[in-house]
């Protein structure tokens, strides 16, 4: 029963799912400004996330929000944030950093690649091509490949929704998972 449950949860959430950099909200328009968080977890058990950089694409542009215990700081191409003596992001802990990025481009989507430091020297590189067997994604930003726009982006949506239909699909399969073993006992 065990091994059945283990095999359902690595299914439904594989752990690339949950231990990346990411940026919400997920979608927005070509031509919008608008601001946007760079959700950033800490997957290690035995060490702390002391430093985090984001590379923005050229030609969009961006301006850092203040993040309580961190310095943000310009770096070619993008934006870091380290992080003030006791502060860092502890193990099973993620923080949410805040910019201000656009006109978006014309594209389809734009590719946010970021590097994850840690108090023990480890060096985590978020750059790979997000595809559905990539190690380290890089994170996405869906631009839906639509038209320029002039409406302003909806702060209000930071993904949640998704989470909240993720854990609903969860103790679904959970709860068939239940009846199947324990009606397989009555047999």
């Amino acid at each position: 029963m065990r091994l059945a449950i283990a095999l359902v949860v690595l299914a439904l959430f594989p752990a690339s799912a949950f231990a990346h950099v990411t940026v919400l909200p997920e979608s927005s328009r070509p031509g919008q400004t608008g601001d946007f968080t760079f959700r950033v977890p800490n997957e290690r058990d035995a060490a702390a996330t002391v430093r985090v950089d984001v590379f923005v694409p050229a030609g969009i542009g961006f301006e850092t929000k203040p993040h309580d215990g961190w310095t943000a700081a310009r770096i070619s191409g993008g934006v870091s944030w380290t992080a003030d003596g006791k502060n860092s992001i502890r193990p099973g802990r993620t923080e949410d950093f805040k910019v201000r990025l656009g006109p978006l481009p014309s594209a389809p989507r734009v590719v946010f690649k970021a590097l994850q430091y840690y108090g023990d020297g480890q060096i985590v590189r978020w750059i790979q091509e997000p595809t559905a067997d990539a190690e380290r994604p890089a994170a996405v930003l869906d631009l839906g490949g639509g038209a320029i726009g002039t409406k302003g982006i909806d702060d209000s949506s930071d993904g949640s929704g998704l989470v909240i239909a993720g854990l609903l699909i969860f103790a679904g399969v959970m709860l068939l998972l239940v009846l199947f073993v324990w009606r397989r006992r009555r047999v």
